[in-house]
C-alpha cells in the first residue's frame, strides 16, 4: 500500500480556527481509501504536540514529531537545508508515496507527488490585508508557487477555484472540489462556560470575528451596531469582538466594544454562539466562512458580506450585505432584531 506523509501542524495550531478544523476534514477525506497504518502525521517543533497525537490516535495513524524549534525550521528550509519529506523517510527508513498539505507551511523542497488544500488567495487578491511580516512569510515560503506545482489543488468553494485558475494559471484538470458538510465540524461543546471577560451587562449580544484583521472588516459591523443602539436603545445590542485588538481608528465616533482577550476555549466559543443575538461577519473576502456555519447550528441570525464566497456558501437565511456600506448592515441589524424578538 502507498506511504502517505501528512503535515499536520495545521491540526496542532488551535489558532488557525476554521482551517484547523476544516484540514482535519480534509485530511480524513483524502486517507479514507488507503490503510491508516499507512498514514503519518508529521509536525516539528520542541514540544511534540498533544492535539496530533490524539487526532493520530482516534484515526489509527502514525504521529511523528521532528523535534527542531520551529523559528530554526524555517530558517533551515528557506536556506533549503531542510525538507520536511527527507526527514520523515529519514526517521520511518521508508519512502513517501503521497504528501498532504491541508495549509501552506514551510516543508522545504516536496521531492514526492503531493495534494495541497488551498482554503482562498487572499493574499494575493489583496496584500495589504496582512502585514509586513506576514507578506513577507508568503514570499519566502513561495506560497503561489506550491499551489500551482501541486499534482491536485483541492479548494473549499467555486470562488476559490477561480480565483486559483485564473491568479496562478493552474490547470484546470488538476483542481478538485473538497465538499465537506460544514455540521460535521460544528464545535458544540456540551460543556458552555460563560466567559469570565464577559461585563454581566452584556445580555444581548451582536459577535464579531476577527478583530485585528483588516479583512475581516470589523469597522463596518461597528458602526452599524453603534447606529443601530442609537435608534434601538430598548434592544441595545454589545458587540463582543473575538481574535484580536481593533486597530481600526474611528475617529470622532463613540463606539464602545467588548475584545475577548486573546483566544478563547471551545466552551466559552460554544456560549457566545449559544447566547448572542446576532453574528455579524462583513469580511472584504472569504474562501468559505465556517463561522457562519456554527452560528447557525445554534439557530442564530446571520448577516454576512458578499466578499468573496460567502454568497455561495452562507448557510440558508443568512443576510447578506454590501460590505462597504453601512447602511445595508444597519438595516440588516434591524431586520434580524425583529425576527428575533
Amino acid at each position: 500500500m502507498p506511504r502517505i506523509l501528512i503535515d499536520a501542524r495545521a491540526v496542532a495550531d488551535s489558532h488557525c480556527g476554521g482551517i484547523n478544523r476544516v484540514a482535519r476534514l480534509w485530511i480524513l477525506d483524502q486517507t479514507k481509501n488507503f490503510q491508516s497504518q499507512d498514514c503519518t502525521c508529521v509536525t516539528t517543533g520542541l514540544k511534540a504536540s498533544t492535539e496530533v497525537k490524539r487526532f493520530c490516535d482516534e484515526n489509527n495513524f502514525n504521529y511523528l514529531h521532528i523535534k527542531v524549534p520551529n523559528k530554526l525550521w524555517t530558517l533551515f528550509c528557506h536556506l533549503n537545508l531542510f525538507s520536511l519529506i527527507l526527514s520523515a523517510e529519514k526517521k520511518l527508513k521508508n519512502p513517501i508515496d503521497l504528501f498532504l498539505l491541508p495549509n501552506i507551511a514551510y516543508t522545504g523542497a516536496i521531492y514526492r507527488h503531493y495534494h495541497i488544500l488551498v482554503h482562498d488567495l487572499s493574499f494575493l487578491i489583496e496584500p495589504r490585508w496582512f502585514n509586513f511580516r506576514r507578506r513577507l512569510w508568503h514570499k519566502y515560503v513561495k506560497a503561489d508557487r506550491r499551489i500551482k506545482n501541486a499534482d491536485q489543488i483541492h479548494y473549499v468553494s467555486n470562488q476559490t477555484k477561480s480565483d486559483v485558475i485564473k491568479l496562478l494559471d493552474a490547470l484546470d484538470t488538476k483542481c478538485h472540489t473538497f465538499l465537506f458538510d460544514p455540521k460535521i465540524e460544528v464545535r458544540s461543546s456540551m460543556l458552555v462556560v460563560r466567559p469570565a471577560w464577559l461585563p454581566p451587562t452584556a445580555t444581548r449580544i451582536a459577535l464579531m470575528l476577527g478583530g485585528s484583521d483588516p479583512r475581516k472588516n470589523i469597522k463596518t459591523a461597528l458602526k452599524a451596531i453603534a447606529e443601530f443602539n442609537v435608534k434601538n436603545p430598548q434592544n441595545y445590542l454589545t458587540p463582543v469582538i473575538l481574535g484580536g485588538k481593533v486597530k481600526f481608528n474611528f475617529g470622532e465616533h463613540n463606539i464602545s466594544y467588548v475584545e475577548a482577550p486573546g483566544f478563547i476555549s471551545d466552551e466559552e466559543l460554544s456560549w457566545l454562539y449559544q447566547n448572542s443575538s446576532v453574528l455579524l461577519y462583513p469580511s472584504w473576502y472569504e474562501g468559505f466562512g465556517l463561522p457562519l456555519h456554527e452560528a447557525h447550528h445554534f439557530n442564530k441570525p446571520i448577516i454576512a458580506s458578499t466578499g468573496g464566497a460567502l454568497s455561495e456558501t452562507a448557510p440558508p437565511n443568512t443576510i447578506l450585505c454590501n460590505p462597504a456600506k453601512v447602511s445595508e448592515w444597519i438595516s440588516a441589524i434591524q431586520i434580524s432584531q425583529l425576527n428575533l424578538n
